[in-house]
């Protein structure tokens, strides 16, 4: 096996085909084809993401698993070889410097869960799990209902990444400014008309969903969703991702998924992908390991 650091467009191309196959191989266990720009680009904005990727490629030149960091202490490995798996885990370490590293691992089939078991990653006990839920798009869909004066749309293009910078930030409270979303819009990967928005009777962006094409499991996924804090209650997420469902029915897709957090912690949420026919597919838990710093 050969390591070496993500080196652009063209690997991210290689690492979405790489996942999305062992998905059709293994279930949802791995990280979603769509997950690796939001992490890459969005989760580590206005950082290098070929210091946070270290991929593994066979003798052929096939990738044979790669690693994600998310500082300061969290981490995703993607590979079912067990060598592999174990020289990422020693890289993770040698890279985070927190007290305790982390990572999510499937409640499905995981090949990963032993292998980081052995190496001394053991479940946090009463961490509510997160839920991969999954909606079939071959079973009847909504119609699509808004207050009056709200529309839905496709964003156009990097020119309204002031208007998506602030509807971003305005669901979150998180820190998007247009500049760093300008650079997540021109980042491999995205698609401005895979961005969809509520537009508000003012002009403002009410309500954003990111989605994401899985073609060759024939997925949908929506990540993120989010609702600007002066327009919630109003149904506007549901007409939302009703509108993105739509779409991605009429681009090929069969099942739409959506990852959320332990309905305890976020009963919104989770009610609101319930009542669009959600199931959860499968739950990922939290293992950690606790290193002796001498």
């Amino acid at each position: 096996m050969h390591a070496r650091q993500y080196n652009g467009a063209d690997d991210l191309a290689r690492l979405q085909r790489f996942n999305a196959e062992q998905i059709a191989r293994d279930g949802s266990a791995w990280l979603q084809p769509g997950d690796i720009p939001h992490r890459l680009y969005n989760g580590l904005r206005g950082r290098d993401p070929s210091k946070y990727l270290r991929l593994w490629e066979d003798e052929t030149g096939a990738i044979a698993g790669w690693v994600i960091l998310d500082p300061p202490n969290t981490f995703d490995i993607q590979s079912g070889h067990q060598d592999v798996i174990s020289e990422a885990l020693a890289w993770v370490e040698r890279r985070l410097r927190a007290k305790t590293i982390e990572t999510d691992l499937s409640s499905g089939n995981d090949p990963r869960r032993d292998v980081l078991i052995r190496l001394g990653m053991t479940e946090v006990e009463g961490e509510p799990p997160y839920h991969l839920t999954h909606r079939s798009l071959r079973e009847p869909l909504p119609d699509v209902s808004l207050p009056q004066g709200f529309s839905i749309r496709a964003a156009a293009g990097v020119h309204e990444a002031d208007k998506l910078a602030e509807v971003h930030a305005a669901s979150f409270d998180s820190d998007w400014t247009p500049e760093s979303y300008a650079h997540v819009m021109q980042s491999p990967g995205y698609a401005a008309e895979r961005e969809f928005v509520v537009v508000a009777p003012d002009g403002r962006f009410a309500a954003f969903t990111v989605t994401w094409h899985d073609m060759l499991n024939r997925t949908g996924y929506f990540e993120p969703v989010g609702t600007h804090k002066d327009f919630q209650r109003l149904g506007l997420a549901r007409a939302l991702m009703t509108h993105a469902m739509h779409a991605m029915k009429a681009a090929g897709l069969e099942a739409a998924i959506v990852v959320h957090e332990p309905p305890e912690d976020n009963p919104a949420s989770a009610g609101l992908y319930a009542s669009l026919g959600f199931k959860t597919r499968y739950t990922t838990h939290l293992y950690r390991k606790v290193r002796n710093r001498g």
